[in-house]
């Protein structure tokens, strides 16, 4: 049985190493699908624009809305040679496409093939398209739940920053015994508590979407060479 390698990295993906004999199409999608559920994001790495992987799956301010939404997709990470005629995964590029990202439905039944000069609203219509399909409630409303949490908790992110900067400050030229530094470390760890429970509640709302579907990727009982 042909077999893959797959290696944890950054941000929850997957990549998926070289194997030693091609695949088919179906084949090779319901290689890298493996026993996820969830709707496939795949990444082809470019010696030209490394990096742009982990760009796209950054926790940046600016990409917080994209790393919200990968979440709820199997990420998967393909090598830069995948694109040679003799790679196993090269037919998941048919008809000579070499985009550097694709996002599909768990039974390979939506595609949606992105190149490198697409806009983030692009990127986020696409991904709101594809996991509409697989998953039953609405993943736009439950991102905006947890973009309003991380507004507030930019607040008190901003908060602790400022009491931390105050606490270093009175220790300093008050010493350990002074009543202010008393306060403001019990200021600090009531912020701390604060933002504790923000996340929380970040991870309660991204917790909500179900899965429309759990069956079979495409050709997944297709037999393998």
């Amino acid at each position: 049985m042909h077999a893959t390698t797959e290696i944890e990295l950054e941000a929850g993906t997957t990549a998926a190493k070289s194997a030693r004999r091609a695949l088919t199409y179906e084949q090779a999608f319901a290689e890298i699908a493996g026993e996820d559920p969830r709707p496939l994001l795949v990444l082809r790495e470019c010696a030209v624009c490394n990096g742009t992987d982990n760009a796209l799956l950054s926790r940046s301010a600016e990409n917080e809305r994209t790393f919200l939404l990968a979440r709820w997709f199997h990420c998967v990470k393909l090598p830069v040679d995948v694109l040679q005629d003799e790679h196993p995964y090269r037919k998941l590029f048919p008809g000579g496409s070499s985009e550097h990202l694709f996002l599909s439905t768990r039974d390979g039944s939506k595609r949606i093939a992105l190149e490198g000069e697409r806009s983030r609203t692009e990127l986020w219509s696409a991904m709101i398209e594809v996991l509409s399909a697989d998953y039953e409630s609405n993943p736009e409303r439950q991102v905006k739940d947890i973009q309003r949490v991380f507004d507030r908790l930019d607040t008190v992110d901003q908060r602790v920053a400022e009491t931390q900067t105050r606490f270093d400050e009175l220790l300093e030229t008050e010493g350990e015994n002074s009543s202010k530094l008393k306060k403001t470390r019990q200021k600090l760890s009531a912020l701390q508590r604060d933002r504790d429970a923000l996340l929380e509640e970040a991870r309660a709302a991204g917790d909500k979407l179900t899965l429309r579907n759990k069956g079979t990727p495409v050709a997944a009982t297709s037999e393998r060479t």
